[in-house]
């Protein structure tokens, strides 16, 4: 039996939007981190072009709804595969 995964399309402007949400949001880059689960190192890399993983940006994107903050994240797309 094969596992489904999910994958996003990100959208160009991940990087921006990420600090603004982080500005918005009144949190330091280490508590954003650790309400994502993940490393400031990851936030950086993030903020420098690496795409999160699948978990971090649901984990992002629920931030986001708990802070009223959603409006500030861009959409991303999902797609599951087989």
């Amino acid at each position: 039996m094969r596992q489904r995964r999910a994958s996003y399309d990100y959208p160009e402007d991940f990087a921006g939007a990420l600090i603004r949400f982080k500005e918005a949001s009144g949190l330091s880059w280490g508590a954003m981190a650790r309400e994502l689960g993940t490393s400031r190192l990851n936030l950086w890399r993030w903020r420098n072009g690496v795409r999160p993983n699948t978990d971090h940006l649901l984990a992002l994107q629920d931030l986001a709804r708990r802070l009223d903050l959603e409006h500030l994240l861009p959409t991303a797309t999902l797609h599951e595969s087989a």
